[in-house]
């Protein structure tokens, strides 16, 4: 079975491909995702001597992550998956980066930073969501870790939102995952393969997914509350 599975969630490509040849991993910080995405995803498939048409299922991340940039992995995994009859799978973000990291039977907290102080947050244990994700901060997550006393911090922002959680809950101890960014591509694959498995390919339908209003959205909201209250 011939995969590539692909994440643009931040300033970071995390691309990978399995085939007959193995398991290749690509992760190339502060990249351009609008610029070499197709360039990178040509050179990989190149090297193990195939082409998008040998594809068997496309797999890539759905959010949260940056807007422009996670739009550009599932625009660009859609086409090939339209144009090849290629299932597509999409999972989320935070669960991948849980998944790279993690200690058995520990809640495990992802930090991507956000923006405008504030955090993309997941809470797993042992690859199960404890709630819902979170556009927010350490005191956000105070009543989901009552009762823990040692949690995981991981994702590409661990050290700096460690810092945080520390100063709201001082006495729960932390194991912060100081190796980042992390591969993560043949996890996606992974967890790609097992959705795929169990509920098939994404509805056609399927976009990013967003916990927070873009810009756009947030002046939209603003302009039609000042016309309401003229």
């Amino acid at each position: 079975m011939n995969v590539l599975s692909c994440d643009t969630s931040t300033s970071t490509l995390q691309l990978a491909l399995e085939s007959a040849k193995g398991l290749e991993e690509v992760m190339l910080t502060d990249f351009q995702h609008s610029e070499g995405l197709l360039g990178e995803i040509d050179r990989i498939l190149t090297s193990h001597g195939l082409g998008t048409g040998d594809l068997d299922l496309l797999v890539c991340t759905r959010g949260p992550g940056s807007f422009t940039s996670l739009r550009i992995a599932m625009a660009t995994l859609k086409g090939i998956a339209l144009a090849g009859g290629i299932p597509l799978v999409s999972v989320p973000t935070l669960q991948v980066m849980a998944s790279c990291f993690h200690i058995e039977g520990l809640a495990t907290v992802v930090a991507i930073d956000a923006k405008k102080r504030r955090y993309y947050l997941g809470l797993y244990r042992d690859g199960k969501a404890l709630c819902p994700d979170i556009d927010g901060n350490a005191e956000d997550l105070v009543q989901a870790l009552a009762g823990e006393d040692e949690v995981v911090v991981t994702g590409p922002d661990a050290l700096a939102f460690s810092q945080k959680l520390s100063s709201v809950l001082p006495d729960l101890r932390l194991i912060v995952d100081e190796e980042q960014p992390r591969p993560l591509g043949h996890i996606l694959i992974e967890l790609g393969k097992k959705r795929y498995e169990e509920v098939g390919s994404d509805d056609i339908g399927q976009g990013p997914v967003y916990i927070r209003r873009s810009d756009a959205e947030e002046a939209l909201l603003a302009r039609k509350s000042q016309e309401e209250e003229k």
